[in-house]
């Protein structure tokens, strides 16, 4: 999968024992094509200038990070107990917080919200406990049913000390139950609840912002980075977490499933069976320009919803240039429609996008029910009507300017029709076959010269190993069909997205049956894992730092001043546009990570469910990615390698058709949730 990195380098297969490259390399940044797009010639001393500017800056946050791993070398300290709280009894434990702070975590059965359990207060008594001085306000705990359930629920409690030198802090769980309940609490008597810790938080976003925005150095890296200062300044705040602590940080789910897929569908466009699927479509548009845009559109969302956006984009783009030019389309026009669809139909499944993998392998949408069904099920319907939606637009307001050509792609369709090779004794042979075939009737009469591109176009894109076709078809069968089997209630429980993919991956490498396993492992993307992984440690440190909490609290506090019907509405609204605003400036899988981590803060803070959450973030990150080149990776890779061709497709030539299509998919999304999760009230929890 080749996401989110500068060097988007197209790896290679091996056919027949031999190896050779499934595409053409791409070795261009986002600042080479705002160079090459723009006509932006920079002086050889103005780079050098930025270049060690850029250079000191890094080697001055190195030093930082590097004296801060000599000296501070104290981990994190909390104080760990089981509390068995008698039922309609109050158990209290003693604790000394020096700051008049503390963080509570309790592990079990646990909600965040509920009358039927536990309230927890941080109180200040006299030296008995006989006489309390100041509390805070309650904390209502819900307790689960399930006696087999494990969650966690952490709040940060800040009073004052009051009654005196002998006064005693104490936790004071009373219990609204009628049972026994047994919670692992762990206390932080040093919480990071000051307004230091938030301006870092909110230091490190904005800086991984600037970074990725400006490319100032490669995504990755910048990633890799800002997560290692985010680590730094929870060391100098006595907060440093062990190795162990900084693996768990990470959630590996999405991962594997990454992982798994990359090996799938790269191995899977060696065969050929992509650009044979193209041509499949200009077969059955019969040549028609509109109808082959319409096909190829829906054969992109279609491919992009079950085996990637960012390959689709990859493997359908050559194809779809050389048969822009031979029908005269607007070579460049086209590509963006292409990009278009490649976003809204990633959108479908939690294969189509990394967000989508991201959201959906997470613990607590796990937890809420939410598996492959119900993914598809949910966004199906908002996802169709902005596809037809979109290319009724797009009829509606382009339909005769796509035929217009500029200067440049006449040179390069003249360049290369001087290049072009007479056919082969076998195309001319097919050419007579399909004039011979032709039927007299037709529900859409071919173009003139069909008979004669349709063989030029199957010679060169015909099948190259059917048999590793059939082997890469077997694979996603059984991912498929797993993912389906986990999405019925007590049914292979276990059979988890990341699981099933990596397990796919596996049988396919099995299958493939070859020695060189490097030539395998070569396909994969390390970069995009550890972009992701470097993503989630950053996301943990923030929420440390207490930036998520503090944010969830004022959106909550607007929210709760509303009234009860319509706070549904307006959190799915917030999430939906938020998301889709800041993808177009970033890529939508660190926007994702960010998102996600802010709306489970929020939930824990309210009752506002979590499913209508999922589904919005989703919608802006799938959908947002429309409004900008850099909004969405399959963006780029699609303007890369038309760049390779001669064509350029500028950030604002994108911009101008993506953002207003943008607008208006965000708008059928809007209405789509209004009505589902307002309206019809489709928010129940998906819990088996």
């Amino acid at each position: 999968m080749k996401i989110l990195s500068n060097l988007l380098v197209i790896n290679s297969q091996r056919l027949g024992g031999s190896r050779f490259q499934a595409w053409p390399n791409v070795r261009q940044t986002r600042s080479d094509i705002r160079r090459q797009n723009d006509g932006q010639q920079s002086s050889g001393r103005h780079v050098k200038i930025i270049h060690i500017v850029k250079m000191c800056i890094l080697l001055l946050l190195w030093l930082g990070c590097a004296f801060i791993v000599f000296v501070f070398a104290a981990e994190q300290s909390t104080r760990s107990t089981m509390i068995t709280v008698m039922p309609n009894k109050t158990a209290m434990t003693k604790v000394e917080p020096p700051n008049n702070a503390l963080k509570v975590t309790l592990h079990g059965p646990v909600q965040s919200n509920g009358a039927d359990g536990v309230d927890l207060r941080l109180e200040w008594r006299s030296s008995d406990l006989n006489v309390t001085y100041r509390r805070t306000e309650v904390w209502n705990i819900g307790i689960s049913n399930d006696d087999t359930a494990y969650a966690k629920v952490s709040r940060n409690f800040m009073v004052k000390r009051t009654g005196g030198a002998d006064s005693q802090a104490v936790i004071s769980l009373e219990s609204k139950r009628n049972s026994p309940i047994s919670l692992h609490v762990v206390i932080d008597t040093n919480p990071m609840v000051t307004d230091m810790c938030l301006v870092c938080a909110g230091l490190l976003i904005l800086g991984l912002y600037m970074l990725i925005i400006f490319d100032v150095i490669d995504h990755t890296f910048a990633a890799l980075i800002i997560a290692t200062t985010a680590v730094a300044i929870l060391a100098i705040l006595e907060h440093r977490p062990s190795m162990r602590a900084i693996v768990s940080f990470v959630n590996f789910e999405p991962l594997m499933l990454l992982f798994g897929l990359m090996t799938i569908v790269d191995i899977m466009a060696t065969t050929g069976v992509f650009d044979f699927l193209v041509v499949w479509t200009y077969r059955i548009s019969r040549g028609r320009p509109w109808p082959l845009i319409f096909f190829l559109s829906m054969l992109t969302a279609f491919l992009s919803a079950f085996l990637n956006s960012d390959i689709m984009a990859l493997s359908l783009t050559p194809i779809t240039i050389r048969l822009c030019e031979e029908m005269s389309l607007r070579t460049s026009y086209v590509l963006v429609v292409m990009a278009i669809f490649a976003d809204m139909g990633g959108a479908l499944t939690p294969l189509g996008n990394p967000p989508n993998a991201i959201v959906t392998t997470s613990p607590v949408a796990v937890a809420e029910g939410v598996d492959f069904a119900h993914f598809i099920i949910h966004m199906m319907p908002g996802v169709l009507a902005a596809m037809f939606v979109v290319f009724g637009i797009i009829y509606v307001t382009h339909r005769k300017s796509i035929f217009v050509l500029d200067q440049n792609q006449l040179d390069l369709m003249e360049e290369r029709a001087r290049g072009k090779k007479p056919p082969s004794q076998e195309t001319l042979d097919r050419i007579a076959l399909l004039k011979g075939s032709l039927p007299g009737k037709y529900w859409l009469r071919p173009v003139e010269g069909y008979p004669e591109t349709l063989a030029e176009l199957e010679a060169s894109s015909r099948i190259l190993d059917k048999p590793l076709l059939v082997r890469c078809c077997i694979a996603l069968i059984f991912a498929f069909l797993c993912m389906l089997l986990h999405s019925i209630p007590k049914v292979a429980d276990g059979a988890s997205l990341g699981w099933v993919t990596l397990l796919a991956a596996f049988l396919l490498i099995i299958l493939d049956d070859k020695n060189d396993l490097n030539a395998t492992l070569g396909i994969i993307q390390w970069t995009i894992l550890l972009f992701i992984a470097a993503l989630f440690v950053l996301s943990e440190a923030v929420d440390q730092l207490g930036f998520f909490e503090w944010l969830g609290d004022r959106t909550v506090g607007f929210l709760r001043s509303l009234e009860p019907q319509n706070q549904i509405a307006v959190t799915t609204m917030v999430i939906l546009w938020t998301t889709a605003l800041l993808t177009i400036f970033i890529d939508n899988a660190a926007v994702t990570i960010f998102m996600l981590k802010f709306s489970i803060e929020m939930a824990s803070n309210d009752d506002i469910p979590l499913p209508p959450m999922f589904w919005a973030l989703t919608f802006g990150a799938c959908f947002g990615g429309n409004g900008s080149l850099f909004g969405a990776v399959s963006n780029e890779i699609i303007a890369l390698i038309a760049l390779q061709h001669g064509y350029k497709i500028s950030f604002w030539h994108f911009f101008a058709i993506g953002f207003p299509l943008m607008l208006v998919t965000m708008v059928i999304g809007s209405g789509y949730l209004l009505i589902a999760h307002s309206v019809l009230s489709w928010n129940l929890h998906l819990v088996r």
